[in-house]
């Protein structure tokens, strides 16, 4: 853009300059006021070729503005439904960590409560938490045991269900 406003401003002066040295001089010569018409002629095409060189030149800055701008929002639009699709698997991935986390603190108060029991062995019991359903599994002494640890296992906050495979030792 700032060519074309210098060779504008040079043909300016060119036109300018033939139009006042052949005043100024005095000058009727022939040769002298052909020079300057032909100067005149060659600064208005300059103008003129110019000015079609800065639209030409607007025209294809307008065209890549708009390649850029399209590809620009097909970036935009990919990033931002990879984001969701991120999202999406976080959003699951932490869905599933709470569900371990609490299925791990489900197990480990069952745990807890064995421990400090005197009518349980937690040594003996397995204790598998599923979501909010409850497993035991292993060897108990007595009925009463089995009893005790399904009534220890359900007084346990989030657990729903408690499934005894415990065996009486032999």
């Amino acid at each position: 853009m700032e060519k074309t406003s210098n060779c504008i401003a040079s043909s300016m002066v060119c036109l300018l300059f033939a139009g006042i040295i052949p005043f100024v001089l005095g000058c009727e010569n022939l040769s002298i006021k052909k020079a300057g018409e032909k100067i005149t002629e060659s600064s208005v095409k300059t103008g003129e070729a110019a000015k079609e060189l800065g639209q030409n030149i607007s025209e294809e800055t307008r065209a890549i503005l708009e390649e850029v701008k399209k590809g620009t929002n097909i970036v935009a639009t990919e990033i931002k439904e990879g984001g969701i699709f991120v999202s999406k698997k976080g959003e699951v991935l932490i869905d599933r960590t709470k569900e371990e986390f609490s299925e791990v603190s489900i197990t480990a108060k069952i745990m807890a409560k064995y421990a400090k029991s005197p009518k349980v062995s937690a040594l003996h019991i397995n204790v598998t938490t599923v979501k909010d359903q409850v497993i035991l599994a292993g060897t108990v002494h007595c009925k009463e045991e089995i009893i005790e640890a399904i009534n220890l296992a359900m007084s346990v906050e989030g657990v729903e269900n408690v499934t005894s495979l415990l065996e009486i030792r032999k």
